[in-house]
């Protein structure tokens, strides 16, 4: 006698994946803090959009005048950088009114800690707002 029809082995095998996939996305988390062993020694740092920040606006992210990249809706950055002082500088693209207003906040990063900012668009300015924020898109 057959224990297992192939439609029955089919539907298992189905189920067995789909239940790893669901497991691997909950496990994933977002949060997404890099951990003391990944920054070994150096410091992680996170800067988000806000959800309302404006939905033809790019967020363009400098790190101590080195442009990082530009941020779309829905989108964050992430990255391990060494710790000390350092100078963020963030601007919105395209420019309101034909003039480009830089956002600057120096950062003093401590070796194994993760910082995040959430960028809020006011009218003429953009705010850099410490951490408080979980991410639900895309980093790059």
């Amino acid at each position: 006698m057959k224990n297992f029809n192939p439609v029955s082995r089919l539907v298992l095998f189905a189920f067995a994946a789909i239940s790893l996939a669901i497991a691997a996305t909950v496990h994933a988390g977002p949060g997404g803090d890099y951990s003391r062993g990944e920054l070994m020694g150096n410091s992680g740092l996170s800067i988000f959009r806000e959800a309302d920040y404006g939905y033809q606006n790019g967020l363009c992210i400098y790190l101590d005048g080195v442009a990082l990249t530009t941020l779309a809706r829905g989108e964050g950055y992430k990255a391990i950088v060494p710790p000390g002082r350092h100078l963020l500088r963030v601007a919105n693209t395209p420019s309101p009114y034909g003039k480009t207003n830089f956002t600057e906040k120096t950062l003093h990063l401590a070796p194994g800690r993760n910082y995040s900012f959430t960028a809020i668009w006011d009218v003429q300015n953009i705010l850099l707002e410490d951490g408080g924020y979980q991410y639900h898109g895309f980093y790059r």
